[in-house]
């Protein structure tokens, strides 16, 4: 039998197998790995390129943020203006309501396309504007929104963008240039809370040529302020001074000279320098001037009823602040001083006067202006304009006087001036009636008026003591009469009337004096002759006849301003020698000198001496017929009346703010501000108890000793012993202060305020503020404490504390949290 064998089989080899294998598995997940490695540091580079770039497009949208938040600003002052004006009128929500509406209003005619009314579309330029964007920002952005609600509607779509010449170019999205006028425009939505500036798309393009789009909505919101938590409270750390009755500047040697300083606001019903007694105060010299580094350029000097300048004393204002006076009155030099002027510059700083400047007396100089760093500064406004009784005008009822208003940025003069007959000590009317009867002042043509001017306001002497058949019953035409040839051919003094046959005033005779018009041309009637009987002495009384033009209306007051144009026109070398009798100098800017606003309701007579050839008088016309029909110079008016009125009853700009209780006519800035009852307790305090009543006085921390706070229930004395303890901080007292040296801070008193030889006075916000904090116990009868503040001595007390005295508690507004984005892609 056959045997066969098997075929044999085994392992050798495999291992080769699996390491090729496996070599092969690790080289692929090497492979695997390294690209993955490198996608995610290419994906990382992308994403810091796209980042970079995202940011670098956002970097637009700052920038247009930046712009707008500008402008949010804006808004909310004027909306918070607007809503000051009627604050006593409305409740918390009105003015909730009304600050929206005034906002939301102001910020749509910021974005509104020029010249339109469609408040329903913004002005794209107004985005890419250079005060918008940064040169390199905007030369690498493109901004394009779209008109219609359909965004994907590619037709209204407009771009805006720098070419490479560097000129704008208005394209739609097929790059067709627009060249329509109207500007590329976007929605504009008004919403409950705000304003939104619709489809803003933004493409930037940075220097490696990556483009990036951001896309979205711009979100304004109103912004929110508690009208319902009012602090009506005065700044008082800017305030020097207070005082309810006068401050004087005037040495108790009245004789000796005073070089005075006064620094921050202050309030008086009158304002003295030197002395209202003849023959003091002649070296009396008062610098309203503010600390180097500490100037304040809303510092308010208040004069409610008068500035009183003295017999040869100074007044010098330097450029910061405003000064408000009811009045100002300048009575020359010293006649005991050789030279002597009475002076006033206010070198570049606001003067406004509800009434009169007036010029009695000898060498008076006043001057109001100043170029500085080559531009004109100041202003000289005369706010009353008759309407209230007040006639803001100048008056030179003295001689050798200089006015110099030629380098004021602003000179209004709203009042006409006046011829007083209630000072001449004669009457009006017939001539049976008592002394001051019936007297009336007789408006002029004029807003600068010299005392000689009353020549043209009298009637032409052609036009008294007609015959009604014609010619004059007089035996000469003059212009006055005696009383003597009056009572003889125009009055019957026994029946009390006019004579028959006689008219007293003919209205319808041409006049050669006023160019051949007659009196009737300018609106004159019977009842605008005014007659005005002056007794020189036992035997002689004069009789003068004036043209009096009716003070209560434009027409009117344009009449007297044509009669005047007219009667000067041919009397003017008459006049002019008369004017030079009175004047040195009135000087005006020329019109076309630089920037110069001028409102004036009466002629201006310019004059100067120095000129050697020719006539040295100039008229400059009135302003009124174009003024009475500009309402913004009227809002202009009515708001510096209201503004002198919140000044003068709390130092406050905005009359609104001020009370009704606290406009009564016997209410004043002092009144307003110091508790008086307070004051009062407390000196009645100190008398009944056992503190000793001189130390209590003295309010005082210990930080730092020399600020303290003086409270007197009567007259006090800052005198060298009292400048010892004390050189800052608040000194209240319901009497007179005098003051003999240098203080820094506040002082209030209930009486006057003089200020002796050399003393300045200057503000101190930090001082006021300390001396505020203080406190202390006084020991009352039956050994009782009784625990004073400062601030109680306050009306308002705490609201003295608040920070900055805010008006309203929530009025800190973040501009940034107004402006959101909606709708927000980024491509």
């Amino acid at each position: 039998m056959e045997i066969r064998g098997r075929r044999k089989t085994d392992n050798k080899g495999s291992a080769l197998v699996v390491v090729i294998i496996a070599m092969a598995f690790i080289g692929i997940l090497a492979s695997v790995l390294m690209y993955m490695s490198l996608l995610n540091y290419q994906m990382k580079v992308n994403n810091l390129k796209a980042k970079d770039n995202f940011y670098s497009a956002e970097t637009v949208l700052d920038e247009i943020r930046s712009y707008m938040g500008t402008q949010i600003s804006e808004s909310v002052g004027n909306a918070y203006e607007n809503v000051l004006q009627n604050y006593s009128s409305t409740s918390a929500e009105e003015k909730t309501s009304k600050l929206r509406y005034y906002f939301l209003t102001d910020m749509q005619s910021k974005y509104m396309l020029a010249g339109s009314t469609d408040t329903n579309y913004y002005d794209l330029t107004k985005f890419f504007g250079t005060d918008c964007l940064t040169p390199e920002v905007r030369s690498r952005t493109v901004l394009e929104t779209t008109s219609l609600d359909d965004l994907s509607d590619e037709s209204g779509w407009r771009r805006i963008y720098l070419d490479e010449s560097g000129t704008v170019k208005v394209t739609d999205r097929k790059g067709l240039e627009i060249t329509a006028a109207e500007n590329p425009k976007g929605r504009m939505k008004l919403y409950k809370d705000g304003l939104g500036i619709c489809a803003l798309r933004v493409t930037y393009t940075d220097d490696s040529g990556y483009v990036s789009v951001i896309q979205t909505d711009l979100r304004i919101k109103v912004p929110e302020i508690d009208f319902s938590q009012a602090v009506t409270v005065p700044s008082i750390t800017g305030i020097s001074m207070i005082a309810q009755d006068s401050i004087q500047a005037l040495p108790t040697d009245p004789n000796l000279p005073s070089q005075n300083e006064i620094g921050g606001s202050f309030y008086a019903d009158r304002f003295v320098v030197g002395s209202t007694k003849e023959g003091e105060g002649s070296n009396v010299t008062v610098d309203l001037k503010e600390p180097t580094d500490k100037e304040n350029p809303d510092k308010r000097m208040i004069a409610a009823s008068e500035l009183y300048l003295g017999k040869g004393a100074t007044l010098n204002a330097d450029q910061y602040g405003e000064l408000w006076a009811g009045s100002i009155t300048m009575h020359g030099g010293s006649p005991i001083k050789a030279g002597s002027k009475g002076t006033i510059n206010f070198n570049g700083n606001g003067v406004y006067v509800a009434n009169d400047l007036i010029m009695s007396g000898k060498d008076n100089v006043f001057s109001a202006g100043a170029l500085l760093n080559e531009e004109y500064t100041g202003e000289y406004v005369g706010f009353g304009d008759g309407s209230n009784g007040d006639s803001s005008a100048i008056i030179v009822n003295g001689t050798n006087t200089e006015i110099y208003l030629n380098q004021l940025r602003n000179l209004t003069l709203a009042g006409n001036s006046y011829i007083s007959l209630k000072t001449g000590g004669g009457t009006s009317g017939s001539a049976t009636n008592t002394a001051g009867e019936n007297v009336s002042d007789i408006m002029m043509g004029q807003s600068i008026a010299v005392k000689s001017d009353q020549l043209a306001y009298l009637v032409p002497a052609e036009c008294i003591g007609r015959s009604t058949s014609g010619g004059s019953v007089l035996s000469q035409k003059s212009n006055p009469i005696t009383l003597e040839e009056y009572n003889d051919k125009i009055w019957d003094v026994n029946n009390n009337r006019l004579r028959d046959d006689v008219i007293d005033v003919a209205l319808d005779v041409p006049c050669e004096a006023l160019k051949g018009n007659t009196l009737a041309s300018y609106g004159i009637t019977s009842g605008n002759i005014e007659k005005y009987f002056k007794r020189l002495n036992s035997k002689i009384t004069l009789v003068y006849y004036y043209v009096n033009f009716d003070a209560g209306s434009d027409s009117s007051r344009s009449n007297a301003n044509r009669y005047f144009r007219d009667y000067y026109s041919m009397n003017q070398s008459t006049m002019e020698a008369y004017t030079g009798i009175y004047t040195k100098a009135i000087r005006l800017r020329e019109e076309g000198s630089g920037a110069y606003i001028m409102h004036l309701a009466g002629n201006v007579v310019m004059y100067d001496d120095a000129k050697t050839t020719g006539s040295r008088e100039n008229v400059r016309q009135d302003s009124l017929t174009a003024d009475a029909s500009n309402s913004g110079y009227q809002a202009i008016l009515e708001a510096d009346q209201n503004k002198f009125k919140a000044l003068t009853k709390k130092m406050l700009d905005v009359y609104e703010k001020v009370t009704q209780a606290e406009r009564a006519d016997s209410a004043n800035a002092y009144t307003n501000l110091v508790d008086h009852s307070t004051l009062l307790t407390f000196g009645g305090v100190l008398h009944g108890g056992s503190s000793d009543i001189d130390a209590s006085k003295y309010f005082e921390g210990s930080a730092d000793p020399k600020c303290k706070a003086v409270i007197v229930d009567g007259d006090y004395t800052y005198s060298a012993t009292e400048y010892a303890k004390f050189t800052k901080g608040l000194i209240l007292v319901s009497g007179d202060v005098t003051v003999e040296k240098e203080f820094q801070g506040i002082i209030i008193a209930g009486g006057n305020i003089r200020l002796g030889q050399n003393v300045k006075v200057n503000a101190d916000k930090d001082a006021v503020l300390q001396a505020l904090t203080y406190s202390k116990e006084i020991t009352a009868a039956g050994g009782n404490t009784v625990e004073y503040h400062v601030v109680d001595f306050l009306k308002g007390g705490e609201g003295y504390l608040q920070p900055d005295h805010q008006t309203y508690a929530n009025t800190e507004i973040n501009l940034g949290d107004l402006i959101v984005y909606e709708n927000w892609q980024k491509q």
